[in-house]
């Protein structure tokens, strides 16, 4: 029997036989896995295998989320050196510069250096002429399209990403706070149904503008299958973000990808090395940032809250104690009272160690109505090439835990995005070692609220 995986898209009924109006056998919750036993009709045969014992049912087809290996692609990928892969039209070009270079005849011009030497020299297939084909061999949808946006007004906002969507027959998003599924692109209309973050709607790729909102007035045409009802309708574009279907190797629901989503035997950053702290490891201190600021000072001194100067060293590639005599040197009335009163630093302090540096700097601060604390947020940042110093929770014994009372910096290295949440790399100074957790573990997914800073790093 061929078994496929799933998650349910939301909360949704398990029925006896495949009728949607068969009796209920369970009632399953969003993004719960399933096996896909069977097509039946409008209907799977699924099996709840986390259940104990197991539950078998059927459920409509629309209700379940799985991965799609032979989805259609809009544009070819162009290959690059080492088995490198990039997309023939970057997914954020407007609509117009795309239409007014096809109708030119001319190379793309969005080619690496290396690609369009390689078509120059007749090692490479003309990209402009593949991106054209691909084009063509969807005429009729792609004119029907255009159509669709000029009549909106929309040629000079739509993005090639729309188009994408739609050829691959649509895309998983969620939600970060619940909101309705509107009839109409407006939240003054009907609402049939509501949307959680832990559901995963479809959008189709149809996008419509309503300027007489006073606020959202980009809006996504949406389906979405909750208790055997099928909703289709328009929500509010910026609550939306793309739900990356989870795989075997990085699953969150698999305690072992932890360790294995991430190799942690190759560093992200130069990690402090200073002599204190194998002195603090080998005087049985609780963490390795407990070191002697003696070398700072003058004097000896313990110092229990020194996490935002480990970060600006590892982000600096230094060591701890050549930070702090540059800070002291730079901002003596602000970083001599931190040091003799063993108290902790604030965003402003972390700003002047790293102009001592020389590093350059830029605010973190998410904020739900405005840029909120997301893993695409943290994604789009560190695509940037900068990692980012932020406060989060840390419990007595040195791990992560955003609801800990207890304040700490660390630098957000990288994440892997998984479902609505991801795996975060992280530098904890606490033991002057990098690890990995759960999105949620580190940031208040509620407030979706977050503050610190954007750094380019000094890779090692």
């Amino acid at each position: 029997m061929n078994v496929q995986s799933g998650l349910a898209r939301s909360s949704i009924n398990l029925r006896s036989h495949p009728d949607p109006k068969a009796p209920v056998v369970e009632a399953l919750g969003p993004q719960e896995r399933v096996e896909v036993l069977e097509e039946v009709g409008d209907m799977l045969k699924v099996r709840a295998s986390n259940w104990q014992p197991e539950v078998t049912g059927y459920v409509l087809k629309s209700a379940i989320v799985m991965s799609q290996p032979s989805r259609k692609e809009a544009f070819p990928k162009l290959d690059l050196e080492h088995g490198i892969q990039v997309p023939a039209v970057p997914a954020s070009l407007p609509v117009s510069v795309f239409v007014s270079w096809l109708d030119s005849g001319e190379e793309s011009p969005w080619l690496p250096t290396s690609y369009a030497d390689g078509i120059r020299a007749g090692k490479k297939p003309s990209a402009g002429e593949l991106i054209r084909q691909a084009i063509s061999s969807y005429r009729s949808e792609w004119e029907g399209w255009l159509e669709e946006i000029r009549s909106q007004g929309r040629e000079s906002v739509a993005t090639m990403d729309e188009w994408s969507v739609i050829v691959g027959g649509g895309r998983e998003m969620w939600s970060f706070r619940p909101e309705r599924i509107f009839v109409q692109p407006s939240q003054s209309s009907a609402a049939p149904a509501w949307v959680v973050p832990k559901d995963v709607v479809r959008w189709t790729g149809h996008v419509r503008l309503n300027p007489q909102e006073p606020k959202y007035k980009t809006w996504y045409e949406v389906t979405l299958t909750k208790l055997d009802r099928e909703f289709r309708g328009w929500y509010k574009a910026s609550l939306l973000e793309e739900f990356i279907l989870p795989t075997p190797e990085t699953d969150m629901a698999i305690p072992e990808n932890k360790e294995r989503v991430f190799d942690l035997s190759r560093p992200r950053l130069r990690l402090p090395a200073d002599p204190e702290i194998d002195e603090a490891r080998k005087a049985g201190r609780n963490a390795a940032q407990f070191i002697d600021v003696r070398g700072a000072l003058g004097w000896s001194k313990i110092h229990h809250n020194l996490c935002g100067q480990f970060c600006v060293a590892a982000l600096a590639g230094v060591d701890v104690l050549p930070v702090l005599q540059q800070w002291m040197a730079s901002a003596p009335t602000a970083a001599r009272p931190i040091l003799e009163n063993d108290s902790g630093t604030s965003v402003l302090d972390l700003q002047v160690m790293l102009e001592a540096f020389q590093k350059s700097h830029e605010f973190f601060r998410a904020e739900a109505s405005v840029a909120p604390l997301t893993p695409a947020y943290l994604r789009n940042g560190l695509d940037t090439g900068r990692m980012a110093i932020v406060g989060v929770g840390i419990t007595s014994t040195g791990v992560v835990k955003w609801s800990s009372h207890i304040r700490h910096w660390v630098v957000i290295e990288d994440i892997i995005r998984v479902g609505n949440s991801g795996w975060v790399r992280l530098y904890n100074p606490f033991q002057n070692q990098e690890e990995v957790y759960p999105f949620e573990v580190v940031f208040d997914s509620v407030s979706r609220a977050g503050i610190g800073l954007w750094v380019p790093p000094t890779l090692p």
